[in-house]
């Protein structure tokens, strides 16, 4: 509706649309022990949030000239449950397992005091969740991606990401 709404307005917009941020993975339980856990089992295309601030970045400073009326889309791979627990297994050397606990457990979890999730994000969270699940927003699981566009250069996978992370995503984990 949002973007309707500035498509129409007469004013320069530019879109970014991110599907799952890699981040997310350090964040909300994701990864608790030697789990990961997931509301969807469906696979889901990740991102970096760098190559997205990035992109942000860029096309802020390339200006309007470039960038007006564009639509661009942050989707690097493509991963199931068991796929992102296999990547986060190679990345830190330990052994991570993946579990579907589906968009209910997320509304409990969102509904938890001291939940990282806003009530209105959180209901969109859990309709994005259950779209995928059902197949409605099943493009989330799809690869489509500018940062090479925008950049000129490959978007970081979730291996490559994970990498990265190792140490924190061990001390998450809890070693």
């Amino acid at each position: 509706m949002i973007e309707t709404y500035l498509r129409e307005s007469g004013v320069a917009w530019t879109n970014l649309h991110p599907n799952m941020f890699m981040q997310n993975l350090l964040t909300y339980h994701a990864v608790t022990g030697a789990l990961f856990s997931a509301y969807t089992s469906k696979p889901l295309g990740y991102t970096a949030l760098e190559d997205v601030a990035e992109s942000a970045a860029m096309i802020l400073m390339e200006g309007p000239q470039r960038h007006i009326g564009k639509d661009y889309w942050f989707s690097a791979d493509i991963l199931t449950p068991d796929e992102v627990a296999e990547t986060l297994t190679v990345a830190t050397g330990r052994k991570f397992t993946s579990v579907v606990r589906g968009d209910g457990s997320f509304q409990i979890d969102a509904a938890q005091p001291g939940s990282v999730f806003e009530p209105a994000y959180a209901k969109g969270r859990l309709e994005f969740f259950r779209y995928v699940e059902d197949g409605r927003m099943a493009y989330a699981g799809s690869v489509r991606d500018d940062t090479k566009e925008i950049l000129g250069r490959e978007p970081l996978l979730l291996r490559e990401w994970a990498q990265l992370q190792a140490d924190e995503l061990l001390e998450i984990a809890g070693g």
